[in-house]
């Protein structure tokens, strides 16, 4: 009875491990010593362990296999979430419809052309204002604007006046110098050479007081040949003149000078009679 008990212990423990590992791991003369050493009782080989069972759990127990599980899972949850909110982010075919709708177009101009009334009211009201002002302020800004322009009118000829003022007053002292030199040409011949360089020296200085006369505005009256003027000229006598007609100036005795239309000297002349 022990012996068929063994017998039949080792042929489902045959069974089990023929069924779980794969055939090159046990072959026939394997199992018969297998056998014939437990007719003996004598103490059976080792028996190989089952190659899938073993792999299938070292893969269940690895941590490796565990975590590689648990990232796979979060990658595959981490894309559905970014699917998700991606597609949240465009705009749906409803919305757009919706823009482009006619009803919606209308109420966005009818919006667009309140607007457009409101500020022109207020443009309005701002030209009202101006206007009221206008009425009320024009007459005395242009009052205040002709005011002012008069004062500058003013102050700009007295500035003139008192430029030119003080140009005569300076051209009628240097007048005597002048008068002066030119007695002085009148009277004076030169005979050597060194009194012709004199002169010059003395004409070069004359010219230059003239050139300073035509900086300052101040010009020559002029006299022989023109009718003459009681403004500008003094008369000191009437001559017979064959050369000129009555009454235009045949001889000039003393120049006249001018600031402008200002007379600071009266030219001394001849009258043809």
């Amino acid at each position: 009875m022990t012996i068929i008990l063994k017998l039949f212990l080792l042929l489902s423990i045959v069974s089990l491990d023929a069924f779980l590992t794969p055939p090159p791991l046990h072959t026939t003369s394997t199992i018969t010593s297998f056998i014939a050493s437990s007719l003996s009782n004598s103490s059976p080989p080792p028996l190989h362990r089952p190659y899938y069972s073993t792999i299938l759990r070292a893969d269940a127990s690895s941590p490796d296999a565990s975590a590689n599980e648990s990232s796979s899972e979060e990658d595959v949850d981490n894309i559905n979430s970014s699917s998700e909110k991606n597609a949240s982010l465009l705009p749906s075919e409803e919305a757009s419809d919706i823009l482009s709708s006619p009803t919606f177009l209308k109420r966005k101009v009818e919006v667009l052309q309140s607007d457009i009334a409101a500020l022109e009211k207020e443009i309005e009201e701002a030209n009202a204002v101006v206007a009221k002002g206008k009425e009320e302020w024009l007459a005395k800004f242009d009052m205040l604007t002709k005011e002012s322009q008069g004062m500058q009118d003013r102050l700009a000829k007295q500035g003139a006046l008192g430029t030119e003022t003080a140009t005569v007053d300076v051209a009628q002292k240097i007048l005597n110098v002048l008068d002066t030199y030119d007695r002085a040409f009148q009277s004076v011949e030169a005979a050597t050479n060194e009194e012709v360089e004199i002169v010059d020296a003395y004409k070069k200085t004359y010219d230059m007081i003239l050139e300073a006369f035509a900086e300052l505005n101040v010009t020559k009256v002029e006299t022989v040949g023109v009718e003459f003027d009681y403004e500008m000229h003094q008369a000191i006598m009437q001559m017979p003149s064959d050369e000129y007609e009555e009454g235009i100036v045949c001889q000039e005795f003393a120049m006249g000078w001018k600031c402008g239309e200002k007379l600071i000297r009266p030219a001394m002349v001849a009258v043809a009679a």
